[in-house]
């Protein structure tokens, strides 16, 4: 009992002593940051191949008492990929080094890379955290607008870049042009051959970012969309027995993979001829069939695809029996397996429309001006891809304005469509073939989507003209008003919306002038980005996320 009593005296004087040692420690006021963001969220950093990036930490945070002495007493780092890639509160380097020394050697793909931003105390060690998330992209990326430009005769692609860049912790959208980005990717050379028209596939053998292909007079250019540079033409070997005789490529257009979906590739010559391949749905394998595709009994000459959805049907128009045609990929299950067999199809519309287009007959000399998507009543018949068809019939002083219905399933055409009784009219004047038309059929829920799935553009001179449906049902109110593009100082070539939320207008002129609209507002459109290419400006296709909602522009 006695040592039970002596070992807890012994115990209440040792906790004595603690209490009463003053001295032995040191003791300091913390006077850590305050962060201007949310720390343990990431702070994004963009970053491009071939241009620098910047690493800027003075938006993230701020010192509440004694700044000047507390950015004395702390370094900074930043850590990414768990590897120590730069000391300082904001650090420029090439982008090339970065990755480098992060140890990443690809472009990000559905995620950036992570890290963080750290404030040291120099005495101490103590590190204050920021997490940060660096986008690794290629040199032309999202966003980024590619144009085919007739410069003097001579085929030329240009870059409106729209890139990412964070100021005082908050992301910035910012513009450059790119003069000729295929010479800054090819030691100095130019494509071959006067330019007629261009195209953007999700060719993901050729690059992240798929392949843009520019056609002139000799052939089919195809190049890697990250920075420009060849890929190759489209001849020889893309081909399973070899180049067809004569051929002549005017046009291409893609039905891209889905994951229920192989993708396909068609091709229109000059003699109207079409050619076709299936690929994997990884695209590593298939070629063009060196034999034309064989649709009927008619023949056929199509030089030119028109607009659609992104993995939806292709509408083309057969020149020689005045009728609209479809291009899709056709899926069959066979065996007991019911394995999946695709093929890449091209089906005459066939049928006589009670309301809409003739689009199984038009009257001969017909010239079509343009074909494209048009959800002006979102809910109006479904399971239906809706068109419009503007055309000029000889001896009619108005251009006609008229819509289509074709069924998704087995591509027939909807002749007992009598809602367009109410949406076809002429317009109140006679365009042609200088005219530039775009409409959409864009099904994503942004707001401006919405409207401009409801829209139909079309130039005049220097002036973008639109008709507004209300969509509001069977009893459809239509504005007709002119676009208040004051910029706009030279005849309009070619035109293009954003693809993905419809939210931009561009706008390519015969002087070389491109400018980029936000156009939230029809009414009050307003001007993000004003160039000059040198040239005149023959198509434009923008770079970025694609879904079957998306628009897909051919034309």
């Amino acid at each position: 009992m006695n040592k039970l009593v002596y070992s807890l005296l012994a115990s209440l004087l040792v906790l004595t002593a603690c209490f009463e040692d003053e001295g032995n420690y040191d003791y300091r006021e913390m006077n850590p940051p305050r962060w201007l963001v949310d720390n343990t969220q990431p702070s994004r950093y963009y970053a491009y191949q071939g241009y620098d990036v910047t690493l800027d930490g003075k938006g993230l945070f701020t010192w509440d008492t004694d700044s000047l002495t507390r950015a004395e007493n702390v370094t900074y780092e930043w850590i990414l990929n768990g590897k120590p890639v730069a000391e300082g509160l904001q650090v420029t380097m090439s982008t090339y080094e970065l990755m480098e020394k992060a140890g990443v050697t690809e472009c990000s793909g559905a995620m950036g890379t992570f890290g963080t931003f750290n404030i040291v105390e120099k005495n101490t060690g103590v590190k204050y955290m920021a997490n940060i998330l660096v986008w690794f992209n290629p040199k032309y990326s999202e966003g980024n607008w590619v144009l085919l430009v007739d410069d003097n005769g001579k085929a030329r692609v240009s870059v409106v870049r729209e890139y990412s860049k964070s100021e005082n912790g908050q992301l910035v959208s910012e513009y450059d042009l790119v003069q000729d980005a295929y010479a800054e990717s090819n030691d100095g050379s130019s494509i071959p051959g006067k330019p007629l028209t261009m195209n953007w596939a999700y060719d993901r053998h050729v690059g992240q970012n798929g392949s843009i292909t520019v056609i002139t007079n000799e052939g089919g250019f195809q190049l890697d969309a990250e920075d420009m540079s060849l890929y190759g033409k489209i001849e020889g070997d893309e081909f399973l027995d070899g180049t067809p005789a004569n051929f002549q490529l005017v046009a291409r257009a893609d039905y891209d993979a889905t994951e229920n979906r192989q993708p396909a590739t068609f091709l229109a010559t000059a003699d109207g001829q079409l050619y076709c391949r299936l690929m994997s749905g990884n695209y590593l394998g298939g070629k063009y069939l060196t034999e034309p595709y064989f649709v009927d009994e008619k023949g056929y000459k199509v030089t030119k695809f028109w607009n659609t959805n992104y993995n939806e049907m292709i509408p083309c128009y057969d020149e020689k029996n005045r009728r609209v045609m479809i291009a899709s990929v056709e899926m069959t299950q066979v065996g007991e397996d019911y394995t999946s067999v695709f093929r890449p199809i091209i089906v005459p519309l066939s049928g006589t429309p009670a309301y809409g287009a003739p689009v199984n007959c038009f009257p001969e000399g017909t010239e079509i001006l343009y074909i494209g998507p048009h959800r002006y009543y979102p809910s109006l018949l479904g399971g239906n891809m809706v068109f419009v068809c503007l055309y000029n019939e000889p001896g009619v002083a108005t251009t006609q304005l008229k819509h289509f219905a074709v069924f998704m399933k087995g591509l027939g055409l909807n002749t007992g469509a009598f809602h367009f009784g109410y949406a076809d009219m002429p317009i109140p004047e006679l365009l042609d073939s200088s005219s530039c038309i775009l409409s959409s059929g864009s099904n994503r829920t942004p707001a401006t989507c919405k409207v401009v799935a409801r829209t139909i553009f079309f130039t005049k001179g220097n002036e973008v003209r639109y008709f507004l449906y209300d969509g509001s049902g069977l009893s459809i109110g239509v504005k007709y008003r002119t676009m208040p593009l004051t910029e706009v100082t030279s005849p309009i070539t070619s035109i293009s919306l954003a693809v993905y939320n419809c939210d931009q207008l561009f706008v390519g002129c015969e002087n070389g002038d491109v400018l980029v609209y936000d156009i939230t507002s029809y009414d009050f459109p307003r001007l993000l980005y004003k160039g000059n290419v040198g040239g005149k400006v023959l198509n434009v296709r923008q770079l970025g996320l694609r879904s079957p909602g998306c628009d897909s522009f051919n034309n």
